[in-house]
C-alpha cells in the first residue's frame, strides 16, 4: 500500500518562491548600503560629489553678486540632493517591506504545508517500527518535515531505523541538536556506511558531542550503530557484535535499502515480541542489537545466493527476491 504525503511539485514551488524573495531582498539591501554611503561620502566632501553639477552651481555662483543668495543656493542645492536620495531610500525600504511581507507570507504556507505532510504521517502511527531515508532525497522542506516526524516517533517511544538520506540530513549543522538526542534514544538504528560515519563524526565534533563512531566511542552510543562495511559492525552501549558473514562479490545500488528494511523488520518483530515489562533495560538492548545482526546476516546470505544465481547481473531486487529463503533456513538451523 503506497500512501502520498506531499508532493514534490508544491514544495518546488514553495522553495523557489522564497528563493527568488531573498534573493530580491539582497540586491534591495546592498543597494540601500550603496545609497548611505554615497550620501556619507557626499556629506564629508561635496564638492567632489558630482563634477559637472558643482561646475554649473560655480558658474550661477559666479553671477551672483550677493553673498547671502550665493550661499542660499548653496543649502538649497545640498537640501534638494539629500532629497532626492532619502526619497530613493525610502522607496527602496518600502520595497524591502513589502518582500518581507511576501516572504512571510510563503514561509507561512510552507509551515502550514509541512504541518499538513507531518499530520498525514504521523496519524498512521503507532507503528511497531518505522524506517527512515531509502528514496528520501535531500530537499530541505522534506528535511523540516522528516524531522517533525522522528520527534513524534520519539515522543511515542516508536522503534527507528534511520538510514541513507535521512543520516545525511542528521550530518547538517540546523539537525545536530535532533542528532545529539537520537544518540541517547535506545529504540533508534542507525545504518551508516564508511562515508556517512564520516559526516556524522564530522557533525558531532561541530558541535562538540564527541565521535559517532561506535569503534571509537561504543560508551557514548545509546542507540544501535550499524556500521556497513565487508564486516558489519553492531553496537550500542550496552553490547556490540561482528557480523563475518559472507557475502555476494558485487555490491549494488540499494542493497543498503534491503537491510535497512530487513533491519526494520526484525526490529518490529522485536517491539512485538517484548512483552515482559520486568526484563532488564541491558537485556533488552542486547536483544535489540542480536535482531540487527541477524537481519545483517540475513542480507549477507540473500546477497551471496542472488550473486551465485545471477552474477554480475544482480541487483538489490534479486537480493530482496532471496530473503524469504534465506530466513526460512535461519529458521530451520535454529
Amino acid at each position: 500500500m503506497v500512501q502520498s504525503v506531499y508532493s514534490i511539485e508544491a514544495l518546488n514551488t514553495l522553495q523557489k518562491e522564497e528563493d527568488i524573495l531573498l534573493k530580491q531582498l539582497e540586491e534591495c539591501k546592498q543597494s540601500n548600503d550603496i545609497i548611505m554611503d554615497t550620501s556619507a561620502t557626499a556629506t564629508a566632501d561635496d564638492t567632489n560629489a558630482n563634477n559637472s553639477n558643482n561646475q554649473e552651481m560655480e558658474q550661477m555662483l559666479n553671477k551672483l553678486e550677493n553673498s547671502n543668495e550665493k550661499q542660499h543656493l548653496l543649502i538649497a542645492n545640498e537640501i534638494q540632493s539629500e532629497n532626492e536620495k532619502m526619497d530613493e531610500l525610502a522607496d527602496r525600504l518600502n520595497k524591502m517591506k513589502r518582500l518581507g511581507q511576501q516572504l512571510q507570507d510563503v514561509k507561512d504556507r510552507q509551515d502550514a504545508y509541512i504541518t499538513e505532510s507531518v499530520e498525514s504521517i504521523t496519524t498512521m502511527l503507532p507503528l511497531h517500527a518505522l524506517c527512515i531515508g531509502p528514496g528520501l532525497g535531500r530537499h530541505s522542506l522534506v528535511f523540516k518535515v522528516v524531522s517533525q516526524v522522528i520527534y513524534k516517533a520519539m515522543e511515542l517511544n516508536l522503534t527507528l531505523v534511520l538510514d541513507a538520506d535521512a543520516l545525511y540530513m542528521l550530518s547538517l549543522e540546523e539537525y545536530s541538536k535532533l542528532l545529539v538526542e537520537l544518540r541517547g534514544y535506545e529504540k533508534c538504528v542507525m545504518t551508516p556506511n564508511v562515508m556517512e560515519t564520516r559526516r556524522l563524526n564530522d557533525a558531532l565534533s561541530f558541535s562538540g558531542k564527541g565521535s559517532i563512531n561506535c569503534s571509537k566511542s561504543i560508551s557514548d552510543n545509546h542507540n544501535i550503530i550499524v556500521q556497513k562495511g565487508s564486516i558489519d559492525t553492531i553496537s550500542n552501549i550496552h553490547s556490540k557484535m561482528y557480523c563475518e558473514e559472507e557475502g555476494g562479490l558485487k555490491r549494488s545500488g540499494g542493497i543498503g535499502d534491503v537491510l535497512a528494511g530487513t533491519i526494520s523488520a526484525f526490529m518490529a518483530w522485536n517491539t512485538i515480541l517484548d512483552t515482559d515489562s520486568d526484563m532488564e533495560v541491558t537485556k533488552k538492548q542486547q536483544q535489540r542489537v542480536f535482531a540487527c545482526w541477524t537481519a545483517c546476516v540475513a542480507v549477507k546470505m540473500a546477497t551471496k545466493a542472488a550473486y551465485d544465481k545471477k552474477r554480475r547481473s544482480m541487483s538489490a531486487l534479486d537480493v530482496s527476491g532471496e530473503i524469504g529463503n534465506v530466513l526460512d533456513d535461519l529458521e530451520q538451523g535454529l
